[in-house]
Protein backbone atom coordinates (compact mmCIF):
# COMPACT_ATOMS: atom_id res chain seq x y z
CA UNK A 1 0.00 0.00 0.00
CA UNK A 2 1.69 2.92 -0.98
CA UNK A 3 1.37 6.80 0.69
CA UNK A 4 -1.63 8.20 -1.95
CA UNK A 5 -3.27 4.57 -1.35
CA UNK A 6 -3.72 4.65 2.04
CA UNK A 7 -4.67 8.05 2.16
CA UNK A 8 -7.16 6.83 -0.82
CA UNK A 9 -8.14 4.13 1.68
CA UNK A 10 -8.64 6.97 4.70
CA UNK A 11 -10.77 9.19 2.88
CA UNK A 12 -13.53 6.63 2.44
CA UNK A 13 -14.05 6.33 5.82
CA UNK A 14 -14.45 9.81 6.61
CA UNK A 15 -18.16 9.70 6.16
CA UNK A 16 -18.81 6.79 8.14
CA UNK A 17 -16.46 8.26 11.29
CA UNK A 18 -18.16 11.48 10.51
CA UNK A 19 -21.76 9.79 11.00
CA UNK A 20 -20.71 7.78 14.28
CA UNK A 21 -19.43 10.71 15.90
CA UNK A 22 -21.95 10.88 18.76
CA UNK A 23 -21.68 7.15 19.14
CA UNK A 24 -17.51 7.58 19.97
CA UNK A 25 -17.76 10.29 22.24
CA UNK A 26 -20.64 7.88 24.36
CA UNK A 27 -18.78 5.03 24.46
CA UNK A 28 -15.72 6.69 25.86
CA UNK A 29 -13.77 4.79 22.76
CA UNK A 30 -13.83 3.99 19.10
CA UNK A 31 -16.25 1.26 18.09
CA UNK A 32 -13.83 -2.03 17.40
CA UNK A 33 -15.80 -2.43 13.96
CA UNK A 34 -14.33 0.85 13.15
CA UNK A 35 -11.01 0.56 14.75
CA UNK A 36 -10.60 -2.86 12.09
CA UNK A 37 -11.55 -0.44 9.07
CA UNK A 38 -9.14 2.09 10.17
CA UNK A 39 -6.39 -0.84 10.38
CA UNK A 40 -7.87 -2.33 7.17
CA UNK A 41 -7.47 1.04 5.17
CA UNK A 42 -3.79 1.18 6.68
CA UNK A 43 -4.25 4.48 9.04
CA UNK A 44 -1.92 3.07 11.87
CA UNK A 45 0.84 1.78 9.33
CA UNK A 46 1.58 5.40 8.06
CA UNK A 47 5.47 5.28 9.16
CA UNK A 48 5.86 1.53 8.97
CA UNK A 49 9.60 1.06 7.12
CA UNK A 50 9.40 0.02 3.40
CA UNK A 51 11.67 -2.68 4.48
CA UNK A 52 8.96 -4.33 6.25
CA UNK A 53 6.37 -3.64 3.69
CA UNK A 54 5.34 -0.54 4.86
CA UNK A 55 4.74 3.10 3.07
CA UNK A 56 6.87 4.68 5.15
CA UNK A 57 5.35 8.15 4.75
CA UNK A 58 6.77 11.76 4.69
CA UNK A 59 5.75 13.75 7.47
CA UNK A 60 3.39 16.17 5.53
CA UNK A 61 1.80 13.27 4.00
CA UNK A 62 0.88 11.32 7.56
CA UNK A 63 -0.29 14.91 8.64
CA UNK A 64 -3.19 14.77 6.28
CA UNK A 65 -4.20 12.24 6.79
CA UNK A 66 -4.77 12.75 10.63
CA UNK A 67 -6.46 16.10 9.08
CA UNK A 68 -8.95 14.47 7.33
CA UNK A 69 -9.75 12.30 9.76
CA UNK A 70 -9.87 15.19 12.38
CA UNK A 71 -12.34 16.85 10.33
CA UNK A 72 -15.08 14.24 10.78
CA UNK A 73 -14.00 12.93 14.51
CA UNK A 74 -11.15 14.70 16.40
CA UNK A 75 -10.96 11.42 18.79
CA UNK A 76 -10.70 9.26 15.92
CA UNK A 77 -7.63 11.56 14.35
CA UNK A 78 -6.23 11.68 17.81
CA UNK A 79 -6.72 7.51 18.40
CA UNK A 80 -4.46 7.01 15.05
CA UNK A 81 -1.98 10.02 15.31
CA UNK A 82 -1.36 8.18 18.52
CA UNK A 83 -2.01 4.39 17.57
CA UNK A 84 0.36 4.54 14.10
CA UNK A 85 3.33 5.13 16.36
CA UNK A 86 4.64 2.05 16.22
CA UNK A 87 6.62 2.06 13.05
CA UNK A 88 8.49 5.16 15.18
CA UNK A 89 9.02 3.18 18.49
CA UNK A 90 10.09 0.05 16.56
CA UNK A 91 13.18 2.35 15.01
CA UNK A 92 14.71 2.55 18.24
CA UNK A 93 14.89 -1.53 18.43
CA UNK A 94 16.79 -4.21 16.87
CA UNK A 95 15.17 -5.12 13.50
CA UNK A 96 14.35 -8.39 14.96
CA UNK A 97 12.90 -7.24 18.00
CA UNK A 98 10.77 -4.87 16.31
CA UNK A 99 9.19 -7.43 14.27
CA UNK A 100 8.69 -9.21 17.35
CA UNK A 101 6.59 -6.99 18.88
CA UNK A 102 4.70 -5.56 15.73
CA UNK A 103 4.37 -8.47 13.08
CA UNK A 104 1.44 -7.11 11.96
CA UNK A 105 2.00 -3.47 9.98
CA UNK A 106 -1.19 -2.78 11.29
CA UNK A 107 -0.82 -3.17 14.66
CA UNK A 108 -1.63 0.01 16.98
CA UNK A 109 0.56 0.97 19.87
CA UNK A 110 -0.16 3.52 23.14
CA UNK A 111 1.18 4.76 26.25
CA UNK A 112 2.69 7.35 27.62
CA UNK A 113 6.59 8.08 27.55
CA UNK A 114 6.81 10.25 30.58
CA UNK A 115 8.85 8.26 33.21
CA UNK A 116 6.02 7.76 35.22
CA UNK A 117 6.88 4.08 35.92
CA UNK A 118 9.95 2.47 37.10
CA UNK A 119 12.26 -0.08 35.62
CA UNK A 120 14.72 -2.24 38.32
CA UNK A 121 17.62 -3.81 36.66
CA UNK A 122 17.67 -7.79 36.34
CA UNK A 123 19.09 -10.45 34.21
CA UNK A 124 18.24 -10.14 30.61
CA UNK A 125 15.89 -6.90 31.23
CA UNK A 126 13.89 -4.93 33.22
CA UNK A 127 11.27 -5.53 36.44
CA UNK A 128 8.55 -3.22 35.14
CA UNK A 129 6.11 -1.05 37.55
CA UNK A 130 4.16 1.88 37.55
CA UNK A 131 1.24 3.61 37.00
CA UNK A 132 0.62 5.88 33.60
CA UNK A 133 -1.94 8.04 32.90
CA UNK A 134 -3.22 9.13 29.09
CA UNK A 135 -2.66 6.15 27.15
CA UNK A 136 -5.09 7.19 24.39
CA UNK A 137 -6.42 4.45 22.21
CA UNK A 138 -4.99 1.73 24.79
CA UNK A 139 -8.36 -0.03 24.61
CA UNK A 140 -7.14 -1.29 20.72
CA UNK A 141 -3.64 -1.54 21.13
CA UNK A 142 -1.69 -4.44 20.56
CA UNK A 143 1.54 -3.17 22.39
CA UNK A 144 1.83 -0.73 25.29
CA UNK A 145 4.68 1.35 26.28
CA UNK A 146 5.28 3.16 29.93
CA UNK A 147 8.26 5.36 30.33
CA UNK A 148 10.32 4.87 33.14
CA UNK A 149 13.29 5.58 35.50
CA UNK A 150 16.01 2.91 35.50
CA UNK A 151 17.28 1.47 39.01
CA UNK A 152 19.79 -0.66 39.66
CA UNK A 153 20.30 -2.39 42.91
CA UNK A 154 17.80 0.02 44.06
CA UNK A 155 20.31 3.17 43.41
CA UNK A 156 18.68 5.28 40.09
CA UNK A 157 21.05 5.14 37.34
CA UNK A 158 22.17 8.85 35.31
CA UNK A 159 22.60 8.85 31.76
CA UNK A 160 25.73 10.93 30.59
CA UNK A 161 23.42 13.80 30.49
CA UNK A 162 23.86 13.76 33.87
CA UNK A 163 19.88 12.99 33.99
CA UNK A 164 18.19 10.58 35.47
CA UNK A 165 18.19 7.38 32.42
CA UNK A 166 14.87 7.09 31.50
CA UNK A 167 13.69 4.03 28.89
CA UNK A 168 10.74 3.31 27.24
CA UNK A 169 9.10 -0.30 27.65
CA UNK A 170 7.15 -1.83 25.62
CA UNK A 171 5.07 -4.91 25.91
CA UNK A 172 1.88 -6.59 24.71
CA UNK A 173 -1.30 -4.77 25.77
CA UNK A 174 -2.57 -8.18 27.80
CA UNK A 175 0.71 -7.69 30.45
CA UNK A 176 -0.60 -4.71 31.37
CA UNK A 177 -4.11 -3.34 33.61
CA UNK A 178 -5.76 -0.68 32.13
CA UNK A 179 -8.02 1.27 34.48
CA UNK A 180 -11.47 3.15 33.33
CA UNK A 181 -10.53 6.58 34.33
CA UNK A 182 -11.28 8.22 31.01
CA UNK A 183 -13.99 11.02 32.27
CA UNK A 184 -13.17 13.86 30.49
CA UNK A 185 -14.64 16.75 28.96
CA UNK A 186 -13.17 16.60 25.26
CA UNK A 187 -11.60 14.09 23.44
CA UNK A 188 -13.84 11.57 25.29
CA UNK A 189 -13.58 8.94 22.26
CA UNK A 190 -9.59 8.65 22.18
CA UNK A 191 -9.96 6.46 25.70
CA UNK A 192 -7.04 7.80 26.95
CA UNK A 193 -7.35 5.81 30.48
CA UNK A 194 -4.84 5.07 32.68
CA UNK A 195 -2.68 1.99 33.00
CA UNK A 196 -0.46 -0.04 35.34
CA UNK A 197 1.78 -3.06 35.95
CA UNK A 198 3.72 -4.72 38.77
CA UNK A 199 6.84 -6.64 38.36
CA UNK A 200 6.46 -6.76 34.63
CA UNK A 201 9.61 -8.44 33.38
CA UNK A 202 10.60 -6.62 29.71
CA UNK A 203 13.49 -7.79 27.84
CA UNK A 204 16.06 -5.59 26.90
CA UNK A 205 15.69 -5.76 23.54
CA UNK A 206 12.10 -4.65 23.71
CA UNK A 207 12.59 -1.30 25.53
CA UNK A 208 14.60 2.02 24.19
CA UNK A 209 15.82 5.47 25.24
CA UNK A 210 15.05 8.59 22.81
CA UNK A 211 18.23 9.59 23.92
CA UNK A 212 20.77 7.08 21.67
CA UNK A 213 19.98 7.26 17.89
CA UNK A 214 17.45 5.14 16.47
CA UNK A 215 18.60 2.06 15.02
CA UNK A 216 16.84 2.34 12.36
CA UNK A 217 18.27 4.13 8.69
CA UNK A 218 16.23 6.79 7.05
CA UNK A 219 14.94 9.86 7.06
CA UNK A 220 11.76 9.10 8.37
CA UNK A 221 13.32 8.06 11.91
CA UNK A 222 16.91 10.44 12.25
CA UNK A 223 14.88 13.13 14.39
CA UNK A 224 13.53 11.35 17.72
CA UNK A 225 10.59 13.71 18.04
CA UNK A 226 9.42 12.93 14.01
CA UNK A 227 6.14 10.66 16.04
CA UNK A 228 4.88 14.92 17.04
CA UNK A 229 5.22 15.40 13.82
CA UNK A 230 1.58 15.20 12.45
CA UNK A 231 -0.07 16.15 15.34
CA UNK A 232 -0.29 19.26 13.98
CA UNK A 233 -3.75 17.33 11.90
CA UNK A 234 -5.71 16.96 14.55
CA UNK A 235 -5.90 20.75 15.48
CA UNK A 236 -6.22 22.00 11.67
CA UNK A 237 -9.65 19.68 10.78
CA UNK A 238 -11.23 20.37 14.35
CA UNK A 239 -10.83 24.33 12.97
CA UNK A 240 -11.82 23.38 9.34
CA UNK A 241 -14.95 21.36 10.47
CA UNK A 242 -15.94 24.06 12.87
CA UNK A 243 -16.19 26.87 10.72
CA UNK A 244 -17.92 24.41 7.95
CA UNK A 245 -20.43 24.03 10.81
CA UNK A 246 -20.73 27.74 10.87
CA UNK A 247 -21.12 27.81 7.09
CA UNK A 248 -23.95 25.00 7.50
CA UNK A 249 -25.53 27.37 9.78
CA UNK A 250 -25.37 30.32 8.51
CA UNK A 251 -26.98 29.23 4.88
CA UNK A 252 -30.52 28.89 6.33
CA UNK A 253 -30.44 30.86 10.21
CA UNK A 254 -32.20 33.92 10.43
CA UNK A 255 -30.23 36.10 12.97
CA UNK A 256 -33.37 37.83 15.49
CA UNK A 257 -34.74 40.29 16.47
CA UNK A 258 -33.34 42.19 13.47
CA UNK A 259 -34.81 39.72 11.35
CA UNK A 260 -31.20 39.16 8.76
CA UNK A 261 -30.31 36.53 7.04
CA UNK A 262 -27.28 35.03 9.31
CA UNK A 263 -25.02 35.05 6.05
CA UNK A 264 -25.34 38.60 5.28
CA UNK A 265 -24.32 39.83 8.85
CA UNK A 266 -20.97 42.10 8.58
CA UNK A 267 -20.67 40.80 11.72
CA UNK A 268 -20.87 37.46 10.59
CA UNK A 269 -18.70 37.56 7.69
CA UNK A 270 -15.96 39.51 9.33
CA UNK A 271 -15.94 36.43 11.85
CA UNK A 272 -15.84 33.46 9.42
CA UNK A 273 -13.33 35.78 7.12
CA UNK A 274 -11.04 35.82 10.30
CA UNK A 275 -11.36 32.35 11.24
CA UNK A 276 -11.01 31.17 7.88
CA UNK A 277 -7.41 33.85 7.97
CA UNK A 278 -5.65 31.90 11.05
CA UNK A 279 -6.54 28.90 9.71
CA UNK A 280 -5.04 29.34 6.67
CA UNK A 281 -1.89 30.87 8.04
CA UNK A 282 -1.44 27.97 10.66
CA UNK A 283 -1.81 25.59 8.18
CA UNK A 284 0.50 26.62 5.52
CA UNK A 285 2.84 27.46 8.19
CA UNK A 286 2.45 23.63 9.48
CA UNK A 287 2.63 21.85 6.04
CA UNK A 288 5.56 24.60 5.53
CA UNK A 289 7.68 23.34 8.17
CA UNK A 290 7.19 19.72 7.67
CA UNK A 291 8.29 20.56 4.40
CA UNK A 292 11.64 21.50 5.59
CA UNK A 293 11.95 18.61 8.46
CA UNK A 294 11.70 16.39 5.38
CA UNK A 295 14.08 18.24 3.40
CA UNK A 296 16.32 18.89 6.26
CA UNK A 297 16.45 15.59 7.29
CA UNK A 298 17.19 14.12 3.94
CA UNK A 299 20.09 16.36 3.01
CA UNK A 300 21.41 15.96 6.88
CA UNK A 301 20.31 12.88 8.68
CA UNK A 302 18.80 15.52 11.63
CA UNK A 303 17.10 18.79 12.36
CA UNK A 304 18.91 22.23 12.56
CA UNK A 305 18.34 23.97 16.05
CA UNK A 306 16.39 26.49 14.17
CA UNK A 307 14.26 24.11 12.38
CA UNK A 308 13.49 22.77 15.68
CA UNK A 309 12.45 25.84 17.12
CA UNK A 310 9.95 26.13 14.32
CA UNK A 311 8.89 22.72 14.22
CA UNK A 312 7.46 23.26 17.94
CA UNK A 313 6.12 26.43 17.19
CA UNK A 314 4.32 25.69 14.34
CA UNK A 315 2.37 22.73 15.89
CA UNK A 316 1.83 25.01 19.21
CA UNK A 317 0.23 27.60 16.82
CA UNK A 318 -1.95 25.27 15.65
CA UNK A 319 -3.49 24.19 19.00
CA UNK A 320 -3.98 27.75 19.43
CA UNK A 321 -5.39 28.74 16.81
CA UNK A 322 -8.00 25.50 16.55
CA UNK A 323 -9.09 26.79 20.22
CA UNK A 324 -9.51 30.30 19.25
CA UNK A 325 -11.23 30.19 16.18
CA UNK A 326 -13.86 26.90 17.41
CA UNK A 327 -14.67 29.58 20.22
CA UNK A 328 -15.77 31.96 17.75
CA UNK A 329 -17.51 29.87 15.43
CA UNK A 330 -20.08 28.96 19.10
CA UNK A 331 -19.95 32.61 19.59
CA UNK A 332 -20.89 32.95 16.03
CA UNK A 333 -23.99 29.89 16.15
CA UNK A 334 -25.45 31.19 19.18
CA UNK A 335 -27.35 29.18 21.11
CA UNK A 336 -27.59 26.38 18.58
CA UNK A 337 -24.41 25.59 19.97
CA UNK A 338 -25.05 25.31 23.47
CA UNK A 339 -26.84 21.64 22.75
CA UNK A 340 -25.20 18.25 23.35
CA UNK A 341 -26.25 17.62 19.80
CA UNK A 342 -24.51 20.24 18.14
CA UNK A 343 -21.01 19.26 16.53
CA UNK A 344 -19.83 22.56 17.57
CA UNK A 345 -20.28 22.03 21.36
CA UNK A 346 -18.28 18.91 20.89
CA UNK A 347 -15.62 20.66 19.30
CA UNK A 348 -14.89 23.45 21.28
CA UNK A 349 -14.59 20.65 24.35
CA UNK A 350 -12.27 18.60 22.12
CA UNK A 351 -9.79 21.09 21.55
CA UNK A 352 -9.84 22.82 25.02
CA UNK A 353 -8.69 19.10 25.91
CA UNK A 354 -6.23 18.85 23.40
CA UNK A 355 -4.32 22.31 24.71
CA UNK A 356 -3.43 20.56 27.71
CA UNK A 357 -1.26 18.23 26.23
CA UNK A 358 2.34 19.51 26.80
CA UNK A 359 2.96 20.40 22.72
CA UNK A 360 0.32 22.96 23.44
CA UNK A 361 1.62 24.48 26.92
CA UNK A 362 3.43 27.65 27.60
CA UNK A 363 6.20 25.30 28.40
CA UNK A 364 6.84 24.62 24.93
CA UNK A 365 6.96 28.31 24.61
CA UNK A 366 9.81 28.24 26.89
CA UNK A 367 11.57 25.27 25.44
CA UNK A 368 11.24 26.40 22.03
CA UNK A 369 12.59 29.94 23.33
CA UNK A 370 15.48 28.13 25.66
CA UNK A 371 16.78 26.83 21.63
CA UNK A 372 16.06 29.62 19.92
CA UNK A 373 18.58 32.02 22.27
CA UNK A 374 20.91 29.01 22.14
CA UNK A 375 19.90 26.78 25.13
CA UNK A 376 18.81 23.34 25.23
CA UNK A 377 15.90 21.56 26.93
CA UNK A 378 16.85 18.33 28.28
CA UNK A 379 13.67 16.80 25.87
CA UNK A 380 15.24 14.69 22.95
CA UNK A 381 11.95 15.25 21.04
CA UNK A 382 11.48 18.99 21.05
Amino acid sequence: MTGAELLAAVTELVPEVRARADEIAAGRRLPEDLVDALKAAGAFRMPMPRSWGGPEMAPAEQLRVVEILAEADPSAAWCVMIGSDAGFYSAFLEDAAGRDLFPDLDAVVAGWLMPAGRAEVVDGGYRVSGHWAFGSCCLHADVLAGGCLVFDDGEMRMGSNSLPEVRNALAPAASWTILDTWYTTGLAGSGSNDYEVDGLFVPDEHTFTLQEPPRRAGALYAFPGMFFANMHGVPLGLARRAIDEVKAIAADKVLMPELQPMRESPRVRAAVARAEQALGAARAHSYAVLDRVWDEVQADGGLSVECRVELALSRLGAFRMARDVTQAMVDLAGTQAIYATSPLDRLLRDSITMNQHIVAQDRMLEMAGALALGGETGLPFV
